[in-house]
């Protein structure tokens, strides 16, 4: 175990954080945890039968770059942490694969098949992703649907992979054989070891939790009691996938006066969209809605790729909307984008004035891609 960095178990190997291990531990067919997008490329059409091909290729030659190339694997008698090991290479021919279509994709036709392809949950005996490649739209060019499970990167993550696997990165080193597993009596002693070091630091947060919920005894049966509505039960497998296209310059500039945050806008616009639609059905409550709703704690936007997460509660008050929690703004794609980091957007549902600033796959050249709305376990 590395004194530096308690996660690694060994060369290769590396533990999952509780908050990570959560998203594999929660997850169910009704609430698949992945992140996802939809890349919409440029392709000429004598080469759209080619660029599934073409997307192997890249893969094959930046995955090693990216925490996607990894199996897991479970501690042994779940003594330890599951772990993410290195693999040297991966079957690509089943990890990106075709959607069939006997024609081309129409717009409803293409977000359908979005929608149904997020609540598919990915298969953790091997890497933790998948891309369904759509060959032909029918405006023109072709896409691809990439997904990565939520326990390898949340958003911010996911879009330092996108740069890790676009032409801004270099070809990646490649990698020959697969990382070793500790024996299991080792392993065993590796993760006493960590307990030990660690026993300091988890007595110090259980005694910041118990003040933590002695503090919170004071406020027991302020909270009004949570509403019932039509929304209200059991979540289904069944979604929809939609898009919007914002002019982000109203948004900042929103912001900017408000002193706000481009995600407590979105925010807010998202929560007085299910407030008008609530005062449409007449199902709009007396009493707050209180969600319970992820949010990222990560403080250094350089930090390592992660689904640095943890429970956050938002608030949509009946009369007005105040609601600030994290977001994405979708937007015109723009490369390149700043400090190299792709720029999640996605185009609107009218085609745009110029079709330059889409990205270009023309084999056996590699792919240029860009840009790409962020999809959540529940679209």
């Amino acid at each position: 175990m590395s004194a530096a960095d308690p996660l690694k178990l060994a060369p290769g190997v590396r533990r999952l954080r509780p908050d990570d291990h959560f998203m594999i531990l929660s997850e169910t067919d009704a609430s698949p945890m992945h992140v996802g997008a939809l890349i919409l490329l440029d392709v000429p059409d004598e080469r759209r039968d080619g660029v599934a091909a073409a997307i192997r290729r890249q893969f094959a030659e930046r995955l090693p770059a990216t925490p996607l190339l990894v199996r897991l694997h479970e501690a042994p008698d779940g003594y330890d942490s599951d772990v993410w090991a290195d693999i040297a290479g991966a079957d690509l021919e089943s990890l990106i694969a075709v959607e069939p279509h006997d024609g081309a994709w129409s717009e409803a036709e293409l977000y359908a098949a979005v929608a149904r392809l997020n609540m598919r949950r990915l298969d953790l005996s091997g890497p933790p992703f998948a891309v369904h490649v759509l060959e032909r739209l029918a405006d023109g060019g072709s896409a691809f649907y990439l997904k990565m499970h939520h326990s390898v990167a949340d958003g911010i993550g996911f879009q330092t992979v996108m740069h890790l696997l676009s032409d801004a990165t270099p070809v990646a080193t490649a990698r020959f054989t697969d990382a070793r597993l500790p024996e299991p009596e080792k392993w065993r002693e590796r993760a006493d070891a960590r307990f030990a070091a660690d026993a300091e630091l988890r007595a110090a947060q259980s005694a910041r939790r118990k003040e933590a919920l002695a503090a919170l005894e004071a406020h027991k049966g302020d909270r009004e009691p949570t509403p019932e509505f039509a929304l209200s039960g059991p979540t289904s497998a069944a979604r929809r996938y939609a898009t919007i296209s914002l002019p982000l310059a109203r948004v900042k500039a929103a912001g900017k006066a408000l002193g706000a945050t481009i995600n407590d806008i979105f925010l807010t616009l998202a929560s007085s969209a299910l407030r008008n639609y609530l005062l449409e059905t007449g199902d709009l409550p007396d009493a707050p809605l209180v969600v319970n709703s992820a949010r990222s704690y990560r403080c250094d936007p350089n930090m390592a790729i992660s689904a640095t997460a943890s429970s956050h509660f938002t608030r949509i008050s009946p009369r007005i909307s105040r609601v600030p929690s994290n977001g994405c703004v979708r937007s015109r794609p723009r490369w390149p984008p700043k400090c190299g980091v792709p720029v999640m957007t996605r185009p609107c549902s009218t085609p745009p004035k110029s079709r330059s600033a889409r990205a270009t796959a023309a084999p056996p050249s590699p792919i240029a891609w860009r840009a790409a709305s962020g999809s959540s376990p529940a679209i």
